[in-house]
């Protein structure tokens, strides 16, 4: 009887496992559901996406059952896991991806009203800054010393050169 007892235990724990996988698998597909509600996809992005969701799932699943009952499949492991994902999207899943949603696009809104500034004021330091070095290589004494520099470099070369003929 002790042997029979343990046996269903470990069952039990299987099954509440599966029951688990399936949530946090739900869990997964809703942060993907949350990402392109903040930014838009192409179709062929949303494709590649959703292979990558469900080849990591298959491999998540695999390892759960094999880990479980040594790769024997037994249904109930697969409906567990098929209630737990029910019960959560039919639950928390369609508030929390609305509202995280909607606070994450209003903190990218946010961000983008402070980033307009600064990125006017990044643009406005590129341009002086190009047109400082625009300046500078104009300017005779600087055109001297780059002159001097290059022909110390090319002396340099030709007794490298000398050495190593």
């Amino acid at each position: 009887m002790i042997g029979m007892s343990s046996y269903i235990h470990e069952e039990l724990l299987l099954a509440a496992d599966a029951f688990l996988a399936g949530v946090l698998l739900a869990v997964c597909y809703d942060m993907i559901r949350i990402f392109r509600n903040i930014a838009d996809h192409s179709p062929f992005w949303i494709g590649a996406e959703d292979i990558l969701y469900w080849c990591a799932s298959g491999i998540y699943l695999f390892n759960l059952i094999y880990r479980g009952n040594d790769g024997m499949i037994r249904i109930y492991v697969l409906l567990f896991t098929g209630f737990g994902a029910l019960l959560y999207h039919a639950g928390p899943s369609r508030i929390l991806v609305k509202y995280i949603s909607a606070i994450l696009r209003k903190i990218g809104r946010f961000l983008g009203i402070i980033g307009g500034p600064i990125r006017k004021c990044r643009k406005r330091l590129k341009f002086w800054l190009v047109r400082v070095k625009i300046a500078l290589y104009e300017q005779k004494p600087i055109q001297r010393i780059r002159k001097r520099w290059n022909e110390k470099n090319k002396e340099k070369k030709i007794t490298n050169q000398n050495r190593n003929g």
